[in-house]
């Protein structure tokens, strides 16, 4: 249930990424639940314009890299790069991903 009032604020409010992207999700925007992440157990959420099978991808390149970095995480996958970084949640933090060029795909992994 927790997740559910998370991505519910994630859907009306801005997400910002660390190195100078920010993506706008959109209000109303359909997030999906996608499944848990095989390597760190994290739930996948395919947000704005991303399927899951692309969310998936992009939580497995992501989890593989990150080690907490305050400056976030570039990662490659579904054929693009991905600025993902952690973001206060409330309570709990979650890492959030957005596509590189400015697509405005949305991926974010949430314990």
């Amino acid at each position: 249930m927790k997740a559910r009032v998370v991505v519910g604020a994630i859907g009306i409010g801005l997400l910002g990424v660390s190195g100078g992207g920010t993506a706008v999700a959109a209000q109303g925007a359909s997030v999906r639940y996608c499944g848990a992440d095989p390597a760190s157990g994290l739930a996948v959420f395919a947000g704005k314009g991303a399927t899951c099978g692309v969310a998936m991808r992009v939580a497995a390149a992501c989890t593989k890299v990150w080690h907490g970095a305050p400056t976030g995480a570039r990662v490659r996958a579904a054929g693009v790069v991905w600025k993902c970084g952690e973001r206060r949640g409330d309570p709990d933090p979650y890492q959030a991903c957005v596509e590189a060029k400015g697509g405005g795909r949305v991926v974010t992994l949430f314990s």
